[in-house]
């Protein structure tokens, strides 16, 4: 919310040396934030009785509706780096156990290639994983 209001003190008497003079001045205020200033409350409390409670309690709602969002994205957040995990584990598993088997027929360098593939994949996306997860600390710690 910014309230601005501007105030002219209009001409000065006209100077017998030069031309006159105007001054303006300005005065700002600023404010942020879900609750106006309390001048602000008891203005709207004078236009619509009981405007003030009614705001708080919007702002109250809101900040509660915020956090619940913050809960919901949180536990998702969690449940979906549990279930990369544990995907990239089994992918990982059947990869070495495709390879073991492929080594077992006979195919000695396709085995090795194929498990080679799934073990390096498997240590790109954990270092890549951590890396991201560090960022992000990082940056909602304002450290970036």
């Amino acid at each position: 919310m910014k309230n601005k209001t501007a105030k002219s003190s209009g001409p000065l008497p006209a100077n017998p040396r030069g031309p006159a003079v105007q001054v303006q001045q300005i005065h700002a205020t600023m404010q942020s934030g879900p609750i106006p200033p309390p001048e602000a409350l008891e203005y709207y409390n004078r236009i619509v009785p009981g405007a003030a409670e009614r705001i708080i309690i919007m702002a109250e709602k809101q900040s509660e509706h915020r956090r619940s969002i913050e809960s919901v994205v949180i536990r998702a957040g969690a449940r979906d780096s549990l279930l990369g995990i544990i995907s990239g584990f089994l992918l990982g598993c059947f990869s070495i156990a495709t390879a073991v088997y492929m080594v077992s027929l006979g195919q000695s360098l396709q085995g090795t290639i194929f498990g080679g593939i799934g073990i390096v994949s498997l240590a790109g996306v954990f270092v890549y994983g951590t890396r991201s997860r560090r960022e992000e600390r990082e940056r909602k710690s304002g450290l970036k």
